[in-house]
């Protein structure tokens, strides 16, 4: 028996949206179509085309980083804007400050979206992890240093997305929001079980930004499904 799924669009009312082709199947150039797993996942690409912003939270494992990615490459043929806090889960555990270039020092934070782009590409001809971590995610992604994002204007028809948001300050989180222009697209991904201490829960930006929800600005998807090895379980009742 197939799911079904409403979704209220402050642009189109009630709209049902499980049988929809564009949230079923995603269509990127040389790299395999993409298909949601559950219908949770097929609800956070609906958000992330329609809605101008869109918060996808869910615990490790559940797809945030693959759907944010794959949505984004199927909408846009423009560089995507990536960023996310470069934080460890303690200091203890830090090697130092990382050699080479701003890229270079970011790409060692942006393992997700190397992952995503590895998941979506590997089997292609033409392509391995070599030449997608040296190439092909330098040619669809400009990284931006998180410290960097007072400066920056995400302008019409570009898309930025946040990724480990729980570990972004309120005040990082209201200077992100503020960076985007009309027709400008921000998909933010989070969990706020995977804080490991690092930032207290009140003080995270994706924390405050729940209180404030509903918006009709910015849609809400929670993933519920985990697609990674069954010590995820195992790992998810540590942190309980």
């Amino acid at each position: 028996m197939r799911d079904l799924a409403y979704c209220y669009n402050p642009n189109k009312g009630i709209e049902r949206i499980d049988n929809i082709p564009e949230t079923s199947k995603l269509r990127i150039k040389n790299a395999k179509i993409f298909e949601p797993l559950d219908i949770y996942q097929k609800c956070a690409i609906y958000a992330m085309v329609e809605a101008p912003a869109s918060l996808i939270t869910g615990r490790f494992g559940s797809g945030k980083t693959l759907l944010a990615t794959a949505t984004a490459l199927a909408l846009t043929k423009k560089k995507i804007f990536i960023t996310r806090p470069p934080i460890g889960i303690s200091s203890d555990y830090d090697i130092g400050f990382l050699p080479g270039s701003k890229d270079e020092k970011m790409l060692e934070w942006a393992g997700g979206f190397l992952s995503a782009l590895n998941y979506l590409f590997r089997d292609i001809k033409g392509y391995n992890y070599d030449n997608i971590k040296s190439q092909l995610f330098f040619e669809k992604f400009e990284i931006i240093p998180l410290n960097m994002i007072q400066g920056v204007s995400i302008l019409e028809g570009e898309i930025l997305i946040v990724d480990e948001v729980q570990l972004v300050t309120r005040e990082y989180m209201s200077m992100i929001l503020s960076r985007m222009s009309e027709g400008s697209k921000l998909f933010l991904l989070g969990d706020l079980h995977q804080t490991y201490s690092t930032i207290d829960k009140q003080d995270s930006g994706l924390f405050r930004l729940q209180q404030v929800l509903p918006h009709e600005a910015l849609a809400w998807v929670d993933l519920q499904k985990i697609y990674r090895n069954k010590l995820t379980e195992i790992a998810i009742k540590l942190l309980e």
